[in-house]
């Protein structure tokens, strides 16, 4: 059981840290002579979209922004299941759902991004499929 807690704590604690240093990251990127032009290439690229005019850019900032804090959310979640959890054991469907979210998160990293997200989705979901592997453990 306490195997079962502990990876399930390192999994949500992963996806709540990757989100806070994926928000820092969209904030803090320094603004160099190729970033910014590149950003006002993305400022050019715009699209109609329900009416509206929206650029890439500002497409790409909100979505990255949005990012960070989904993965906050999803992690600060998992942190408050567990805590409020503490004497009974931890529901096999959400174990199974934070299983395929982050499984098909790892596969997306691996897909489109480089190490340090590869990471932390990787860790949350080995931690999440040791969960569940433990707690079903005859």
């Amino acid at each position: 059981m306490k195997i079962t807690r502990t990876s399930y704590k390192i999994a949500s604690w992963t996806l709540l840290i990757g989100g806070i240093g994926h928000t820092a990251a969209a904030l803090t990127t320094p603004k160099t002579a190729e970033l910014i032009e590149l950003s006002v290439k993305m400022e050019e690229f715009t699209a109609h979209v329900l009416g509206m005019e929206i650029n890439m850019y500002d497409f790409h900032q909100g979505f990255s922004l949005m990012m960070g804090l989904l993965l906050v959310g999803y992690g600060a979640l998992n942190v408050l299941i567990l805590k409020n959890n503490k004497q009974n054991p931890l529901p096999s469907n959400i174990i199974i759902l934070n299983i395929i979210i982050t499984l098909i998160s790892a596969l997306l990293s691996l897909n489109y991004f480089f190490i340090i997200p590869i990471l932390l989705t990787s860790i949350p979901f080995i931690g999440f499929l040791i969960s569940f592997i433990t707690k079903h453990k005859k």
